[in-house]
């Protein structure tokens, strides 16, 4: 039998779960053909132009970034070697337009477009998109003619589209109103989206009337798309609800919201990184898990994602009350406001376990302080002679909201991980990066070293999970939350995207402030049986990815 590639001799973890084997995969047209075991001396009547010998390796599936910023550099010329970390780690598709936010589509005729380009330039590496997607089929199609480095499944961002609809007013528009924004989404889901994301964390989703949501839900419902949520609050004290104290906790609240918003639509619903920010914040983690837990008994069809580092990336307005958001750049002036906005932060911050001395500033949005990126703000305020307060403050304001920050105390830090561990090892848990990417300033670790950090370290050295489980949350169940057909398993018939890897030298190598590194023990990768990574570098040039239509 002829194939275009065979990988002979490798240890073999399918990603469904099935017990790793000594086997050799063949492939053709981009395909896997065969998988046999190695005792079945298949390999004898097998011939293939390419043959990778994978002795001492693992023979995987490519990897699932369930929750990527990716979209907002694929269109970018540069996106080859910006997002060569990702294929560097072995991750072969992504899971594109978290949070709210998707390049397309874009409401026709408004003045609010420029607005929001500018705004989202914190994902977009820095760069203005173009205008000229209006609808998600026509973002894909530009996608599908340029070339992608990375298979692409894309959700559409209620925030960028509502956004570009009614601007700065986030009043309930009413079903009449609605119906722009539904059309937007039926047409999304009709050229190929996977589902709808909600970023309830961030203007305007913040702000929008819980009818809204309901509606929208019912609608992606109806359509079989999977519904993902960055939720209204991440710790128990959150500027998403003011500073009311007492009750169920923020973060709780939120996560109740959208548990009853499932319920009441039946919606599949996907908690994108489910993180408990401070450590007064860590202790709700079991009661959480409970609710989404009794929820699903309950018959609601709900799971959620998480990345293993304990900081997370995004816009420096994250820490901002709704209040102040709201009219921002006014307030910025205000004598009032800011000092109203101290004193919340300062008794905020404080019944969190969080502050500003967590914040670590990765870019800041091409001003003048581009010499503080990597520092954490004490540090910076030293640096501008002011406060840490003051500092912030300043670089938000310069940057327009378009500084990104690495933000630490998630789920835990360098001396307690009891947290991110009861949800790295949740049945209900897959994987994902929620990397941001951006040539200069200090880079996400996360973009780097994701998925060779739970296997160095959730697996082979902590032993909380097997391999295959690992495996498996990082390929199969992920494709199969997203709805991706054909993606994620070593098995006949599946696209041939595989990632090869050492399992004694796999690593994660960056640190806080050295977060470049590239990745030990990925050896091969390919993608729809291209070879894009061969000793661990991303071979230039290439862009074998597809972009995939549901």
């Amino acid at each position: 039998m002829e194939f275009d590639l065979v990988i002979a001799d490798g240890t073999i973890v399918d990603g469904r779960g099935r017990p790793a084997f000594q086997g050799h995969v063949a492939v053709k047209d981009g395909r896997i053909v065969e998988v046999a075991e190695a005792e079945s001396n298949g390999l004898d009547q097998w011939y293939a132009e390419t043959v990778v010998e994978a002795e001492g390796l693992v023979v995987a599936p490519g990897f699932i970034d369930l929750h990527s910023h990716a979209d907002f550099i694929l269109p970018l010329a540069d996106h080859p070697e910006l997002l060569a970390c990702f294929l560097e780690q072995g991750v072969t598709t992504v899971v594109a337009g978290n949070c709210g936010f998707s390049p397309a589509p874009a409401a026709v005729g408004t003045p609010y477009r420029g607005i929001l380009a500018d705004v989202i330039m914190f994902i977009s590496a820095g760069r203005r998109l173009p205008d000229r997607w209006d609808t998600l089929d026509s973002f894909l199609a530009d996608l599908e003619k340029s070339g992608v480095v990375l298979n692409l499944a894309q959700l559409a961002g209620h925030g960028s589209m509502r956004a570009t609809l009614f601007g700065p007013d986030y009043s309930y528009p009413g079903e009449a109103g609605l119906a722009p924004l539904e059309r937007m989404i039926q047409e999304s889901l009709d050229a190929g989206a996977f589902g709808l994301s909600f970023g309830l964390g961030y203007a305007p989703g913040m702000f929008v009337d819980g009818r809204e949501l309901l509606r929208l839900a019912d609608l992606v419902s109806r359509r079989d798309g999977l519904l993902t949520v960055h939720l209204k609050a991440l710790s128990h004290i959150s500027p998403a609800y003011g500073l009311s104290l007492g009750g169920e906790p923020h973060n709780l609240r939120a996560l109740r919201e959208m548990l009853d918003l499932a319920e009441k639509t039946g919606v599949r619903l996907q908690i994108s990184h489910l993180i408990f920010v401070g450590r007064k914040t860590w202790p709700t983690c079991d009661r959480a898990l409970e609710m989404i837990e009794a929820a699903r008994e309950r018959g609601v069809d709900v799971a959620f994602d998480s990345f293993p580092q304990t900081a997370g990336n995004t816009t420096i307005y994250v820490v901002y009350p709704d209040w102040f958001l709201k009219d921002i750049e006014k307030n910025f002036q205000r004598a009032l406001a800011r000092l109203r906005l101290k004193l919340e932060w300062m008794i905020g911050f404080w019944l969190v376990g969080f502050g500003l001395e967590d914040a670590q500033l990765m870019w800041a949005g091409g001003t003048e302080y581009s010499d503080c990126e990597g520092r954490f703000f004490p540090d910076i305020g030293q640096r501008l002679g002011c406060s840490t307060t003051a500092a912030y403050l300043k670089i938000s304001q310069a940057s327009q909201g378009r500084a990104t920050c690495l933000f630490h105390k998630y789920s835990g830090d360098e001396n307690n991980e009891s947290v991110l561990r009861k949800v790295l090892t949740h049945p209900l848990n897959t994987f994902e990066t929620d990397a941001i990417v951006h040539p200069e300033g200090l880079a996400n670790p996360g973009a780097y070293g994701t998925f060779p950090r739970i296997i160095q370290r959730y697996v082979r050295e902590l032993g909380l999970m097997s391999l295959e489980l690992a495996v498996s949350k990082m390929t199969w169940r992920s494709a199969q939350r997203a709805g991706l057909k054909d993606r994620g398993a070593v098995a006949p018939g599946f696209w041939a995207d595989l990632t090869l890897f050492d399992y004694k030298e796999i690593k994660d190598n960056t640190t806080i402030y050295d977060s470049r590194e590239r990745p030990a023990g990925i050896k091969h990768v390919f993608m729809n049986g291209v070879q894009v990574v061969r000793d661990g570098l991303a071979l230039p040039g290439l862009k074998a990815g597809r972009v995939l239509r549901k």
